[in-house]
């Protein structure tokens, strides 16, 4: 797991005393080695950190770990040794003051060594505070004391506070010299200037910027590598903070725990110690906690994606079933109920466009799991794809197919389909066996968490629409609730149905405006077989097809529009050689030879994208290309084909749609005709339930709808032999039930005649 450790030290105790020499010398060897010296602090760290004498021991570096890097930038005087540079800081230097200073800085067990020392040397070549010091840089991996499965790679810098000024630049001090204390007035004859930038009043600042700075090193070098860890200098509960900020509240109560203790590296090693027991422990309880919360919120996700998809379908299926009541309504509110219709049918189709890029939890870590794929288990799960799409597609045209042959093509085709598909399942297991591992689970969870959150605001969209549709649902419920004309059971007069009939029309044609703006939407999605072909190209070439056509294109075009700028000059010219006027012809000559320059220019334009796109189309043509070609268009077509299944059945809908509204275009003639008969009559309508063997049940496929009725009555006034016999004619005033019967021209124009005389008489 990626760690993050920094801290500055200097060559003193928690207490804030100096440690002597032979003090800290005896206290990292344990030996009385270095007694001949009263102080050399920076000599023995710095034997320590380059794991030299004592500190090369096998059961020292078991604890310590290995020194496996090291560099320093020092004077020519150390020749290259980091105990000569600061044993002379501790003999030196000022007596009770650090000798040196130390980054201790964790490495990433993720990384390579040279991955890692380039973060080292990243710090060190950028961050302005080492550009003009003097230091001795080591790396060190060891086991982690209290996981033998893990390694812990660490960086110490010892770094001298005195700085490399112009004087030294030019001409190195000796040791004696620059250790000594800085003379403001004589610098040539004084030591080097002392850096304050971590000193006590300044420490905090600038010990938080060092620490930001390091960590988006840290950072930076995952990214570069592609290994999707990152680390923070920020406190646990800065860091729970931020996470309720983002709205992550998962993450903030994960982070909703104190710090871990440090217990000191010795103390580690020891098993038994209660200190490390109980870290353990506790360690291991804030595991368990973290995979329950992680559970507990991919559940909750879940059940409210669930949710949210079952009221949106709900709320969709409920909006539909109201557009497509057939009722009677006032005439005065035919208006406001197709406004309301119209604004039901455009959040119908915003809450299927926004719907296809709402993210669900599932699809999230679908494609969190994606990309954390390799190149080569892309390539496959892409494959498997393609052929699940082909797989279904197989089945409808096997569900519509009625020819037994072609149903047997179609069989032994989904059959080696779904052959290729377990083939490919099998591939992937090692990849879906490798997400299965708790820690690709936790990098699909969290890169699936960032994902839902950049998603937030389109979900946010979703739910907005559709409170927004359920408003306007309900509208539309009250308004035909309150003003549905109340009509005698089965029976309509002609003005009935003709309101009736005036709806459905309306209702018709906003479906076919919503269904054709749908298709025209999806439309654009399909791809044709030619432009499949053509997107094939473009990628086999590396999109050179594509810009060697568009070349093609402009080419053609600049030359049309310079044949008509050219025009009035070419009409001039040839009304000038007919009179013997050679100024003349030489003047328009002269103005028509720039036109002539540039269209010799574009016709070598011309010749050289001609020739550039015959070699093309060579390489294109090559067999081992063609077959790459191919499967390349098979994959577009087939990725397509849903699209293209889904444009087809829409297709077919406006054309059943188109049709229904021209029959009742056709119909509202003979239903106006029957208005005008009846009119000042008591005239009423109704279906025959039975006629002799014939009944309309039987007719309209077991029961007949009120629009059903509608339309048959229309067409009995229509004159159609087949609805005529159903149809009962009731006079209100004598309650006289008579059989229908169709008037023809002549008849109509004769009681519409006897009904002039008989008002005006």
């Amino acid at each position: 797991m990626a760690f993050y450790h920094c801290s500055i030290k200097t060559s003193k105790d928690k207490k804030g005393n100096f440690i002597p020499g032979k003090k800290h010398a005896d206290y990292i060897n344990r030996e009385g080695e270095y007694k001949d010296y009263d102080n050399k602090v920076g000599l023995a760290h710095a034997e320590y950190i380059n794991r030299e004498k004592d500190f090369a021991r096998q059961e020292f570096l078991r604890k310590h770990g290995q020194c496996v890097y090291k560099a320093n930038k020092l004077p020519k005087w150390a020749k290259g040794n980091p105990s000569e540079f600061f044993k002379s800081a501790d003999i030196y230097g000022r007596k009770n003051k650090a000798s040196y200073r130390e980054f201790e800085l964790a490495l990433q067990e993720e990384l390579t060594l040279e991955q890692n020392i380039e973060i080292v040397n990243t710090i060190l070549n950028n961050y302005e505070y080492f550009q003009d010091k003097y230091y001795a840089v080591a790396i060190h991996d060891k086991q982690a004391a209290l996981d033998n499965n893990k390694q812990q790679i660490h960086c110490h810098i010892m770094v001298s506070d005195k700085m490399i000024d112009d004087i030294e630049k030019t001409n190195e001090r000796p040791p004696e010299q620059f250790f000594k204390t800085y003379c403001r007035v004589n610098t040539d004859k004084g030591g080097a200037k002392v850096d304050r930038y971590f000193s006590k009043d300044s420490l905090g600042k600038n010990l938080t910027h060092f620490r930001k700075y390091y960590c988006d090193v840290t950072n930076a070098i995952f990214r570069k590598y592609g290994i999707d860890k990152t680390i923070d200098y920020k406190s646990l509960k800065m860091q729970r903070e931020e996470a309720l900020r983002n709205g992550d509240y998962v993450r903030a109560e994960i982070l909703n725990r104190p710090a871990e203790q440090y217990i000191g590296t010795i103390a580690s090693y020891d098993k038994n110690n209660p200190l490390v027991q109980k870290l353990l422990e506790n360690r291991k309880y804030i595991t368990e906690r973290t995979n329950l919360l992680l559970a507990a919120s991919e559940t909750e996700k879940n059940i409210k994606d669930t949710i949210l998809i079952d009221k949106i379908n709900s709320s969709m299926k409920e909006a539909n079933d109201v557009i497509d009541e057939r009722c009677n309504t006032l005439e005065s509110k035919v208006a406001d109920i197709s406004i309301l219709k119209n604004d039901i049918l455009f959040l119908l189709n915003q809450i299927k466009e926004t719907s296809k890029d709402v993210l669900s939890f599932e699809e999230a870590k679908a494609l969190a799991k994606y990309d954390l794929m390799t190149k080569d288990e892309k390539a496959l799960t892409n494959k498997l794809f393609n052929f699940n799409q082909k797989s279904i597609e197989l089945q409808n045209k096997i569900a519509n197919t009625e020819n037994d042959k072609i149903r047997q093509q179609l069989d032994n085709e989904l059959e080696k389909t779904n052959k290729g598909i377990s083939a490919l399942k099998v591939q992937l297991r090692p990849t879906n066996k490798k997400f299965t591992q708790s820690a690709f689970k936790a990098k699909v969870t969290k890169k699936a968490n960032y994902l839902l959150l950049e998603n937030a605001p389109l979900r946010e969209k979703l739910e907005l629409l559709k409170d927004k549709l359920d408003v306007q649902t309900a509208n539309l419920k009250q308004i035909l609730k309150e003003n549905i004309i109340n009509l005698p059971a089965q029976s309509y007069s002609a003005k009935e149905v003709k309101t009736i009939l005036d709806n459905l029309v309306i209702d018709v044609k906003n479906s076919l405006e919503y269904k054709q703006q749908e298709y025209k939407s999806l439309a654009s999605r399909v791809i044709s077989p030619q432009r499949a072909r053509e997107m094939a190209y473009n990628v086999a070439t590396n999109h050179k097809y594509k810009e060697l056509k568009e070349a093609k294109r402009l080419v053609a075009k600049e030359k049309i529009n310079l044949e008509q700028e050219a025009k009035p000059l070419i009409n001039q010219l040839e009304y000038v050689q007919k009179f013997d006027d050679s100024y003349s012809l030489n003047q328009v000559k002269q103005q028509l030879q720039p036109y002539i320059t540039k269209y010799h220019e574009l016709n070598v334009k011309e010749q050289d994208v001609f020739t550039k796109f015959n070699e093309l189309e060579v390489f294109i043509n090559a067999p081992e290309q063609q077959e790459k070609i191919n499967s390349i268009i098979e994959g577009i077509l087939t990725k397509n084909s849903p699209i293209k299944y889904q444009c087809d059945s829409l297709r077919g809908q406006i054309s059943s749609l188109k049709i229904e509204l021209k029959e009742l275009k056709n119909l509202s003639v003979g239903v106006n005709n029957q208005v005008r008969l009846d009119k000042n009559t008591n005239f009423k309508y109704s279906i025959k339930l039975q006629t002799g063997t014939t009944s309309v049940a039987n007719i309209s496929g077991g029961s007949i709808s009120s629009s059903d009725t509608i339309k048959l009555l229309a067409q009995a006034f229509n004159g159609v032999e087949g609805a005529i016999p159903l149809v009962a004619k009731i006079d209100e005033q004598t309650d006289e039930v008579l059989d229908y019967k169709h008037l023809n021209i002549v008849d109509k124009r004769a009681k519409r005649s006897n009904a002039i005389l008989k008002e005006f008489s």
